[in-house]
């Protein structure tokens, strides 16, 4: 029964026109670094051709030879993350819906089956327009292409250690292509984490404004930018250097596990909390 509940509120959700709007814009994102790639690239020799999975959107190896497209990334990401299925209970308590859910499936159920459609949701969204463009760049270049876009030689002691520094370099060492698909689903799976934060809130806080649940994502995401710029010292803490591919700087894995460890914690506790707050 729940796992129906779930997935029948994961399909409403995606044909709802905020998953709808967001999947265009990631797709348009998409269409168009790889427009950009085709352009910039063809005729390329292979010798002299970049890392295929180094062109993709969501690389920060391309930062060193354009960054447009990881930029606005950046930019959007921490609104954009909270969209495609933050509002939904909001949205349904204002419609009056939730009162038929729970009557149909019992608060529990339906709170359940709202986070885990929520996740999903998200999830989804944020998964398969850059799944495409791997997919997009597998077919389009020569996969055997090894340049790296700080032109480094790749038998140069400076590039071994950026490689070094990657999340999960030997898996990249050993496939590349391997490694933007594994790096991708972990950046759509902390994606559908994220999204489904703002659910979580809307379960103990009453919101009149469905816009104001993107401020949680929005806060969270950028305080980790602004910390790392007032402390230059330690290792880096801003999000997309982690959620996002090539990122060649030292990091401190365990920072971020425990953000997201918090971060689970907190959605459960206002789960339990929205759960059990009429028998209070």
């Amino acid at each position: 029964m729940l796992i129906k509940a779930i997935k029948k509120q994961t399909i409403f959700l995606l044909k709802q026109k905020e998953a709808s709007l967001t999947f265009i814009l990631l797709l348009a994102v998409v269409l168009g670094n790889y427009i950009t790639n085709v352009l910039t690239f063809r005729g390329t020799d292979v010798s002299q051709m970049y890392q295929p999975m180094k062109l993709l959107a969501l690389s920060l190896n391309k930062v060193y030879f354009s960054a447009n497209i990881q930029l606005l990334i950046v930019m959007i990401y921490p609104i954009l993350v909270a969209v495609p299925a933050g509002f939904s209970y909001t949205k349904e308590q204002q419609t009056k819906e939730e009162v038929y859910m729970i009557y149909r499936l019992g608060k529990n159920r339906y709170l359940q089956s709202k986070l885990w459609a929520s996740f999903f949701t998200t999830t989804i969204v944020f998964t398969v327009p850059f799944m495409l463009e791997i997919l997009m760049n597998m077919l389009s270049f020569p996969m055997n292409a090894i340049r790296d876009f700080s032109n480094l030689s790749i038998y140069n002691t400076d590039y071994a250690t950026m490689v070094h520094n990657y999340i999960g370099s030997a898996i990249y060492i050993a496939s590349p292509g391997l490694y933007a698909i594994l790096i991708t689903l972990f950046f759509g799976v902390v994606s559908g984490i994220l999204g489904t934060l703002p659910v979580a809130i809307s379960f103990v806080l009453t919101v009149k404004y469905r816009t104001l649940l993107i401020l949680p994502t929005f806060v969270l995401l950028n305080a980790t930018t602004y910390l790392n710029i007032l402390d230059r010292n330690k290792s880096p803490l801003s999000w997309y250097k982690y959620l996002l591919l090539f990122d060649d700087t030292p990091k401190n894995i365990i920072v971020p596990l425990m953000g997201v460890g918090i971060i689970i914690i907190t959605i459960l506790s206002f789960y339990l909390y929205g759960r059990n707050k009429d028998k209070w």
